[in-house]
């Protein structure tokens, strides 16, 4: 196993490679790209690791909020 620096990871878009820092709950490109950034974060993370580059992974991720009552 081997480290994988985070850098840029929550801020680079996988599909355009372009970057931008993120402040919403919604990470959203003009390429069509949108993900929750913590998500976002992780996948890069994982897409790093596995190929070296930022890929987009084509799958629908499902969130659910919990709000405390």
């Amino acid at each position: 196993m081997h480290e994988i620096k985070e850098s840029y990871t929550s801020q680079t878009r996988p599909v355009c490679q372009k970057r931008k820092k993120v402040s919403s709950r919604q990470f959203v490109c003009r390429c069509g790209y949108k993900e929750h950034p913590d998500v976002h974060g992780a996948r890069n993370i994982l897409s790093k690791a596995l190929h070296g580059a930022f890929k987009h992974w084509n799958v629908q991720t499902k969130l659910t909020y919990l709000r405390i009552a």
